[in-house]
């Protein structure tokens, strides 16, 4: 797989909380450490990993992360050796519009008519190059219908509840491990019933992993939630400068929490697309029985008792569980 592709940027959420996850954390590490700064598995963290696995494809200078102030501490000891320019520091956590939009005003800045690929930091993901091939093959499409929004999509495994379903139209477009639909209509976490009429109708669950032009996706923020492109369009012109950390906290002080999905996707199904992606194994480590599943099923059995093993200032690792993923 290439990493040469031309405008292809990343954008790499981290700057959550991760609540539904504390009291997990808070029983293994004795700590309140976000989620996206532990490592579950091996000696890389969660945003570690989620950093290799784009930069298959994207080149590091173009791969654009996105932290929160208050987590300064993990942020120093994780992310000190990114290129320059590369990790945005949010003044505070109002949910995902503000911090995307924020990031794509960077990426839009540098490079107009970039593509990005925008990944979660807390999903566990096996067969990475697999993945990687989809996020290729979302790029490719974008590239041939540049108003498309692509979401990633995963077959499901059963009728999970806790997760948002895409449902899909008729193929658009495919290979012999990526196809490409039309987004119907979205559910987010349904219930028993209907998570099973969903499963049943071959619908997809929401990985809310999103590929797209960066100019096509403002375009729906102005769109859908004008006050608050206002603001941050108003503050484009110092972005990357000294005073940016100033003006990005007034911007912030006026909003409120938004949510990029509910207020931007959810409003905008015309132009959306899903992406299936076969042979990928995906899980969201949104709760504890989410992640305590995968660590019995993946994990070395000898290693299946968690050993909480404290914080260490040690670079990339973060806080660590003794475990050993098998790939």
């Amino acid at each position: 797989m290439s990493n040469q592709h031309g405008n292809v940027w990343g954008i790499i959420l981290a700057g959550g909380e991760g609540r539904r996850l504390k009291s997990f954390i808070r029983s293994q590490y004795g700590s309140d450490i976000p989620k996206q700064y532990c490592s579950f598995t091996g000696t890389r963290s969660m945003l570690r990993h989620t950093i290799d696995r784009a930069e298959m494809l994207i080149q590091p200078e173009r791969l654009l992360t996105i932290v929160s102030k208050q987590h300064s501490r993990y942020v120093h000891d994780q992310l000190s050796d990114r290129p320059s320019g590369t990790v945005i520091v949010q003044p505070a956590i109002l949910e995902t519009g503000p911090a995307i939009l924020y990031l794509l005003l960077h990426v839009y800045q540098r490079d107009p008519e970039a593509k990005i690929c925008l990944f979660p930091s807390d999903h566990f993901i096996l067969n990475e190059q697999s993945f990687m091939k989809h996020i290729e093959f979302s790029s490719k499409f974008v590239g041939n219908n540049p108003q498309a929004i692509v979401l990633l999509g995963v077959p499901p495994q059963q009728p999970e509840t806790g997760y948002g379903w895409i449902v899909t139209g008729e193929q658009i477009v495919g290979d012999h491990q990526s196809r490409a639909y039309p987004v119907s209509r979205f559910v987010e976490k349904p219930n028993a019933f209907i998570a099973n009429q969903l499963f049943r109708e071959g619908s997809l669950w929401n990985t809310m992993i999103i590929v797209c032009k960066a100019k096509t996706v403002l375009a729906s923020f102005k769109m859908f939630t004008p006050a608050m492109y206002q603001a941050f369009w108003g503050i484009r012109s110092v972005l990357g400068s000294s005073i940016e950390a100033h003006a990005v906290a007034k911007v912030y002080a006026t909003l409120s929490p938004v949510n990029f999905s509910c207020s931007i996707l959810e409003k905008n199904p015309v132009g959306l697309r899903a992406v299936s992606m076969q042979g990928v194994y995906w899980n969201d480590w949104g709760d504890a029985a989410h992640v305590q599943s995968d660590m019995l099923r993946f994990c070395e059995p000898k290693y299946n008792s968690v050993v909480p093993l404290p914080f260490t200032e040690t670079g990339k690792g973060g806080v660590r569980m003794s475990l050993v993923n098998k790939t």
